[in-house]
């Protein structure tokens, strides 16, 4: 800072090496002195580097004693930093480069890489068209053959678009849950041509997981698919089961509960299946919010324990008393279908018909699906859209976790605080700095990784 000769103060530029990396402000020195506590660390140097994605990606380049690995460093880092502070790019190098003034000219460092030491090559055929198939869709040079796709940094619509090329390069079709079950080349391949789930079940396992560990459950927003999740995973400590509860509308169901708790008791037949007893962890988006509340509650009803109930970015609103318009309902399904798509609005009238075209013609999550299955999502959001309109909060005796959206939204973070506020013993409220339909993108979803991450540590 500078004070101007009119007496203003001038920001000019932060005088230390805070750089943000996936959402989080990182402090190199800070990982430095990590790593240089590693054993067999002389010194260590880290730096961010442009990553594929466009963001930034911490490396680190580490002088090593005689006789030292970089697998052993790498394991121990992961076992004492925090997931977003474990660079992603590594280099040994034999001394650090020095400026005039013996400062370490970071211009000098050699280019870091994904860390290979100890992989194997893949074998040849489908595991190493795979690997090439991985690093290609990731927008990275080299990917081994146990290179997990979402610790890469993948994504639920990267994950679309890798099994449209593995289809096109292999012809073999591949549903998106067996890529959430097999997240490496050297995994997939075994499966490729298997029977396997088409991943539009109830519950579909983002990240399976065994031991004692308490998995997430990520409840599903008003679209029914809970796809959106995978972003979190490249934040989340390692080992962490994570499940996503889905609409049985995506599978043609008919029949839906007719209210938010008659919903919340099926969704609960499915969560019980994977855990019978607490303590239970709950994540919802959106119109997932709201049910993650009910979910909560009818679990403490039934005497069960809840570490965490997290709201994204949703709030209760007060129930009307006269039905909803058919025709505003459907309108309001088809904007949302367009705006989550990354598909302008027509300028005209558009119906079903010609939003299912336009959204085919495009890039977004949803441009694979056909008629039928684009159809049972708008009626999976439509009933959801119903449901929201009437629900009235059960009492919750326990803590809530609300991340609001401050970007063009609805209702400020105060609104939002207050709609909660008669409905949970605690509230804690984080901001994230983007629109509604972005929660799960690359930065937010690393901050609100962040928040969840500390519950899983201690469960």
């Amino acid at each position: 800072m500078r004070r101007r000769a009119d007496g203003v103060l001038e920001f000019m530029g932060r005088a230390d090496a805070q750089v943000k990396v996936r959402g989080f402000r990182v402090e190199p020195a800070e990982v430095e002195a990590a790593l240089a506590r590693c054993p067999g660390v002389v010194r260590a140097v880290v730096t961010a580097r442009p990553a594929p994605d466009g963001g930034k990606a911490l490396a680190a380049h580490l002088v090593l004693a005689p006789g030292a690995g970089l697998r052993a460093v790498r394991e121990e880092a992961a076992r004492t930093l925090p997931v977003h502070l474990v660079p992603s790019l590594w280099a040994c190098i034999d001394a650090v480069p020095l400026t005039a003034h013996g400062k370490v000219d970071r211009a000098a460092l050699p280019e870091p890489r994904a860390a290979a030491e100890g992989r194997r090559e893949p074998r040849a055929g489908r595991e190493a068209a795979l690997c090439a198939l991985f690093a290609e869709t990731l927008g990275t040079a080299d990917v081994g053959p146990d290179g997990d796709f979402f610790a890469l940094g993948g994504h639920s619509l990267l994950a679309l678009r890798l099994t449209s090329r593995i289809e096109a390069a292999l012809g073999v079709r591949v549903p998106l849950a067996a890529l959430f079950d097999a997240p490496t080349p050297a995994a997939l391949a075994g499966r490729l041509g298997a029977p396997a789930d088409d991943g539009f079940g109830p519950l579909v396992a983002l990240r399976p997981g065994g031991g004692d560990r308490v998995p997430l459950f990520c409840v599903h927003p008003g679209f029914g698919l809970g796809w959106a999740y995978t972003a979190l995973l490249p934040h989340l400590s390692p080992g962490h089961p994570v499940y996503a509860l889905q609409s049985p509308a995506l599978r043609g169901a008919t029949g839906l509960p007719p209210t938010m708790g008659a919903m919340a008791e099926q969704y609960l037949t499915h969560i019980r299946r994977v855990r019978p007893h607490g303590p239970y962890l709950l994540l919802g988006r959106s119109f997932g919010g709201l049910l993650a509340h009910e979910l909560a509650a009818r679990l403490r009803a039934a005497g069960e324990e809840v570490g965490l109930l997290a709201v994204l970015d949703a709030m209760p609103k007060p129930p009307s008393a006269g039905p909803l318009d058919p025709g505003a309902v459907e309108r309001e399904v088809l904007r949302l279908l367009l705006r989550n798509n990354g598909v302008a609005a027509a300028a005209g009238p558009d119906g079903r018909a010609g939003v299912f075209a336009r959204i085919r013609g495009g890039d977004g999550p949803l441009a694979g699906f056909d008629d039928a299955r684009l159809g049972a999502v708008a009626e999976s959001m439509a009933h959801h859209i119903r449901l929201a309109h009437t629900w009235h909060p059960s009492p919750y005796d326990g803590p809530l976790t609300l991340f609001s959206a401050t970007r063009a939204a609805e209702a400020t973070t105060g609104e939002k605080t207050a709609a909660w506020r008669p409905w949970a013993a605690v509230l804690d409220v984080h901001e994230l700095d983007c629109a509604h339909s972005d929660v799960l993108g690359t930065g937010p979803a690393g901050t609100v990784a962040a928040v969840i991450d500390d519950v899983l540590r201690g469960k």
